[in-house]
């Protein structure tokens, strides 16, 4: 199992997290915060070794309403359905074209792992897979050596807890004519409010078998846009590939932020704790401290949390260092849990982890500390458990 950094506008705190502090195996870029321009000289061309590391996500999601967003970067790539929002034609073989253009721009740009970009289907699933046949049948012909070629799979909150669409979904993933060598999953799951995580057993039990079907049939599977509950995912099933982001939204994929403007405020920030696998609102960080608690939730050798759990900390959602401690817990979490070849003893060890999480949660209220915030407190930790103790 690989982790691969989905990067955003702040890129090169991306960039500085791998090369200085050795977090991930390679990235994932995100064509709405990078340009065209952008992406080949600031990124590829100073660092010749990104390209070997490297997948580029082109988010075709929105198709060409994307391009009535104000902000971002589709339009620049001239091929996108959202650098052609007054073109009437947007017809299903003008989607197919822009799709073989997207294979072959990044082929051009010299990327070795390929992600076919693919819109977002809400309401007519059967047109979703109608593309993804044609742009199988035309790859059969058009494949290049060397080249891993993955599909995207974006997946609606109403798809994903149906297990009938499911089952209709993997069906057509799994044709014995498919020629992709995996999957690019994107899942949208609408955590309930004011959490960050969905909570949802459906949610859980059908993506769960997404990728335990797709491994099943030997394709290499990357689950994007994922939470830090990846490490459910990755408890039962060998995900080959799982990216980790700063900003939320590369965090929980919603069909929206390529819809409409990002209308997002700003805010202290979180600390993420391993030891309570849950994010901790900047403003109890206070509370904790005062009522001597901070080493029950803080993370151990992490340069970051050390810096930012200091008293008098400047909090901030656009302080690096906030991030980094995300992106250093989890990455090692994850690396952790995919390191246990037996999925048996995988489990086991996830369960040991909430476990304590669990009781690291006791040890908070026993010190009169109760996170009462949404996203803080433990929502989630119980239904996991019960989740991977019926597998």
């Amino acid at each position: 199992m690989k982790v691969l950094q989905q990067v955003g506008h702040n890129g090169i705190w991306n960039i500085d997290a791998h090369y200085k502090n050795e977090i991930s195996d390679g990235f994932i870029f995100c064509a709405y915060s990078h340009s065209d321009e952008d992406l080949k000289e600031k990124f590829f061309e100073k660092h010749k070794d990104l390209i070997d590391k490297s997948f580029l996500d082109l988010q075709y999601f929105g198709k060409k309403e994307s391009g009535n967003i104000d902000k971002g970067n589709l339009k620049t790539y001239s091929f996108h359905p959202a650098a052609n929002v007054n073109d009437e034609d947007h017809t299903d073989i003008f989607i197919e074209r822009s799709i073989k253009d997207g294979i072959k721009y990044q082929i051009d740009l010299g990327l070795k792992n390929v992600i076919i970009p693919h819109f977002y289907e809400n309401d007519n699933q059967e047109r979703y897979m109608g593309m993804v046949k044609n742009i199988n049948r035309w790859l059969k012909n058009n494949k290049v050596d060397d080249i891993k070629y993955y599909m995207t799979v974006p997946i609606a909150n109403h798809t994903i807890i149906d297990e009938k669409k499911i089952d209709s979904l993997l069906y057509c993933l799994t044709d014995m004519d498919i020629v992709f060598d995996g999957y690019y999953i994107v899942c949208e799951q609408k955590p309930e409010t004011m959490q960050k995580i969905s909570i949802d057993f459906k949610y859980l039990k059908n993506l769960t078998r997404v990728f335990q079907v797709l491994k099943k049939q030997k394709f290499l599977t990357i689950y994007a846009y994922a939470n830090f509950d990846a490490l459910i995912f990755l408890a039962t099933t060998d995900i080959d590939y799982v990216t980790i982001a700063t900003f939320e939204k590369l965090r929980n994929f919603n069909i929206k932020q390529f819809l409409a403007s990002d209308q997002g405020g700003p805010s202290k920030g979180w600390y993420f704790s391993e030891k309570l696998l849950n994010f901790v609102k900047a403003q109890l960080l206070d509370l904790i401290r005062m009522q001597n608690g901070i080493n029950i939730i803080e993370n151990d050798k992490n340069i970051f949390s050390d810096g930012i759990l200091k008293p008098n900390y400047p909090w901030s959602n656009q302080k690096p260092d906030v991030h980094k401690n995300y992106l250093l817990a989890v990455d090692r979490l994850l690396k952790e849990i995919g390191a246990i070849e037996n999925l048996n003893e995988r489990r086991s060890f996830v369960l040991n982890k909430i476990d304590a999480a669990i009781s690291n949660y006791e040890e908070l209220e026993k010190k009169n500390i109760y996170l009462s915030d949404q996203s803080s407190k433990n929502y989630h930790l119980d239904i996991w458990k019960s989740f991977l103790l019926a597998k």
